[in-house]
């Protein structure tokens, strides 16, 4: 059996792609692993496989003594796919950083913010019971028919759509225990 040598360099690279697809499914609970083809051959990939697609990322890892973002960026947007962001995390002296274009950024921020106004909505407290009833007596003005009890009631009908109010068609009176 023949014994494999990987170089110092090699090893540098993997532990940095073994630490950004550890990190990605940490923190984001996406399916990365790292490419052990990389670095080999000639076709363009990237060094972490998302196969899923769980984060809009096209990572190339760089751990090298001197940085050059320039050449690295050209390389993660020849490998990128289509509607993927090229990204290239790499590694400094105190610090793991990623680089990608600045529209890309821009798109994140603002699907942040649309995110966020969304939940803001959603969050919002539900109607309270004075304001249904302002609902429902806007509804009387504007003609829409409504039960004795104030309930919205069916078109054409003259039934109440509320399951409990005594005016629906599925209206069953409690029993009493005797």
């Amino acid at each position: 059996m023949q014994e494999v040598i990987v170089s110092e360099s090699s090893v540098k690279g993997q532990s940095l792609e073994k630490y950004i697809a550890k990190t990605l499914q940490k923190k984001l609970g996406a399916r990365v692993s790292r490419d052990g083809r990389s670095g080999a051959g000639s076709h363009q990939k990237m060094d972490i496989l998302d196969w899923w697609q769980e984060t809009p990322f096209d990572i190339e890892a760089k751990n090298h003594k001197s940085v050059a973002i320039k050449e690295w960026m050209r390389q993660a947007k020849a490998g990128a796919s289509l509607s993927r962001i090229p990204t290239v995390v790499f590694q400094t002296e105190d610090d793991v950083l990623a680089c990608l274009p600045f529209e890309d950024l821009v798109d994140l921020a603002v699907q942040i913010r649309d995110l966020t106004a969304e939940l803001k909505t959603l969050r919002s407290p539900v109607p309270t019971q004075s304001s249904l009833e302002a609902a429902v007596a806007t509804k009387k003005a504007t003609g829409v028919l409504v039960c004795r009890n104030g309930h919205i009631v069916a078109p054409g009908s003259s039934k109440c759509l509320i399951k409990g109010c005594p005016y629906s068609s599925t209206y069953k009176p409690k029993k009493e225990k005797k």
